[in-house]
């Protein structure tokens, strides 16, 4: 091993993999919201300067909020995707469906293992291949993975 390379984070890494579908599902969701209220956000503002609303009526607050994480969280999410997207270039064909199992569906180990008709001990050297494969791929802007997004659980 070079010493100028760092150990990798699988741990990390099988944490993106997990969160993926989650944020294809948030983005969805957001930019369902967001085709549903377009300038919102800058006529409620408006509502409130011109005397018509108090900034500390909670619906209000609520809205704007909501309207404002929105507007951030999309860029985020879709940063997020198209990194983990990018790193699915790296692998295979087996690799990725490997993945898909694992982390996208969520399939118990001994269903993966049935599945693709592995051993348990092949089962965790993919899996540690693979997820060597993808950090390598991201690793200079895996930071985008790690920051925090509005309103995350």
């Amino acid at each position: 091993m070079n010493l100028t390379q760092q150990p990798i984070p699988y741990e990390k890494v099988e944490a993106w993999l997990m969160s993926y579908s989650d944020w294809k599902a948030r983005l969805e969701y957001a930019q369902a919201e967001l085709k549903h209220i377009p300038g919102l956000t800058r006529a409620l503002h408006e509502w409130v300067n011109h005397g018509n609303g108090r900034k500390q009526e909670p619906l209000l607050r609520t809205v704007i909020h909501r309207i404002e994480i929105t507007e951030h969280e999309i860029p985020l999410l879709l940063s997020r995707i198209g990194l983990i997207d990018y790193a699915f270039s790296a692998l295979t064909t087996e690799e990725i469906l490997f993945v898909r199992l694992r982390y996208l569906d969520k399939l118990a180990l001994s269903v993966i293992i049935d599945r693709i008709a592995l051993s348990r001990r092949a089962f965790f050297y993919h899996r540690k291949r693979i997820l060597h494969k993808v950090y390598r791929k991201i690793k200079d802007r895996a930071v985008l993975l790690e920051l925090d997004s509005f309103g995350e659980d």
